[in-house]
């Protein structure tokens, strides 16, 4: 009878995560501002449904910029229907200027305050904010990994500045990278008061040109910082999963996973098996990664994508 009681019982939590996950928002990458906008039309004809999500975030050249590429996105936006997800940098490019120290102490809370009126002003007021992504990599000025203290007081600034904007009932998304060579994002946790979303991005790389594609895919599930450890993490502290940014594609240096349908297949498996408020494909050519599916580059992939998540079944 125990046994029966305790097996009901995980088949009931295992249903009730499947039920919230089946739920997951979907979204594209699609561009900045009004050309994604105007792109991600296109995208929901080929997905035969609505996209629900939208991914944008602010321009990183100076704080100026910042705020003000931050009141035309959220304008692009504006009556959409759908959710924005909003990535905040946390430093502009402007040679090491701005630190972490010094947004540690709040001198950048202006800046802050404004472009969060700016997405309130715009009806975006319940957006994501994901502040300071892919912290756990070296490619961004504002990475914590020199000083994940003076980058935890300054997310806190951050979340605290913009929660006081009237009208703001933003949600906040920490999201890190899943790579084979990123250390732990934990360091940079800065509390579950100042957190409600724990997201990842994931790209399919291709390091080793000798590992299989299920090889690859079990690095990025299995991997010391990968898919089972950010699943644990987020339901230890009782968050829900997100996927910000994801995809597969080609890179200028060869080492992109390609049109790769094992790894399509078990990402939007493992997507709809677990509790993730959202997921945002990267259907964009940027200048390291060109991960499209929309236009055919990719039939494998786009296949198990469109099996997965579109709107045609």
């Amino acid at each position: 009878m125990t046994r029966t009681i305790c097996t009901l019982v995980l088949a009931l939590v295992v249903a009730a995560a499947n039920a919230v996950a089946a739920d997951a928002a979907v979204g594209a990458y699609k561009g900045a501002g009004c050309t994604g906008r105007d792109r991600v039309t296109a995208f929901e004809s080929w997905l035969g449904r609505p996209a629900e999500v939208v991914l944008d975030g602010a321009a990183q050249d100076n704080w100026g910029t910042m705020v003000s590429s931050t009141k035309w996105s959220a304008q692009c936006w504006r009556n959409s229907g759908k959710l924005l997800v909003f990535s905040l940098p946390m430093l502009p490019k402007d040679g090491g200027r701005s630190t972490l120290d010094a947004g540690a102490r709040g001198a950048y809370n202006d800046y802050i305050r404004q472009m969060a009126q700016a997405l309130v002003d715009q009806g975006h007021g319940n957006a994501v904010v994901r502040i300071g992504w892919e912290f756990n990599a070296s490619w961004f000025s504002w990475n914590s990994l020199k000083n994940p203290e003076a980058w935890k007081a300054y997310w806190r600034q951050i979340v605290t500045t913009m929660r006081a904007v009237p009208g703001a009932q933003f949600q906040f998304d920490w999201c890190f990278i899943v790579h084979s060579s990123a250390p732990s994002p934990e360091p940079a946790y800065p509390g579950d008061e100042y957190v409600d979303i724990i997201g990842a991005d994931v790209y399919n790389g291709n390091w080793n040109p000798q590992l299989t594609a299920e090889q690859r895919w079990r690095m990025v599930l299995k991997g010391t910082y990968g898919l089972e450890w950010h699943r644990k993490f987020a339901a230890a502290h009782g968050k829900q999963m997100s996927y910000p940014e994801w995809g597969t594609g080609t890179r200028p240096d060869g080492k992109g996973g390609g049109d790769d349908a094992v790894f399509m297949r078990n990402m939007a498996q493992w997507i709809s098996s677990n509790p993730v408020k959202y997921h945002v494909y990267w259907d964009y050519k940027s200048p390291d990664y060109d991960g499209r599916l929309s236009n055919g580059s990719q039939p494998q992939s786009e296949a198990e994508f469109l099996k997965a998540f579109g709107g045609r079944r």
